[in-house]
């Protein structure tokens, strides 16, 4: 499994107040409307605002599962329509780059 994704603001809490980290983290939500985002602020020693953005991961199991599943499906309904896969398309006499066959000998 892939890991999840974090993102770190620094601002110094000598410059930016509460309200502006909170309103700077209200954006950032905004900016990744369509993500699942966890939020944490903490003080270091040196008196940084340390604000880290952990976005969750899609890729679950589950969701590879389903991934399989409709891989699979998919595949048989190509082959019930009559529908050739590429191994099948490709693989005949012709290749690709080879000149057409044409039985007639032109020496110039």
């Amino acid at each position: 499994m892939a890991q999840n994704k974090n993102l770190e603001y620094y601002l110094d809490s000598r410059i930016y107040s509460k309200e502006e980290v909170q309103q700077s983290i209200e954006e950032t939500k905004k900016e990744f409307s369509n993500k699942n985002v966890t939020v944490k602020v903490t003080l270091n020693n040196f008196g940084m605002y340390i604000i880290t953005f952990e976005f969750e991961n899609k890729n679950t199991l589950f969701n590879k599962i389903i991934i399989k599943i409709w891989r699979r499906f998919k595949k048989t309904l190509m082959l019930e329509n009559g529908e050739k896969n590429r191994y099948e398309q490709y693989s005949g006499k012709k290749r690709y780059g080879q000149y057409k066959e044409t039985r007639t000998y032109k020496p110039y």
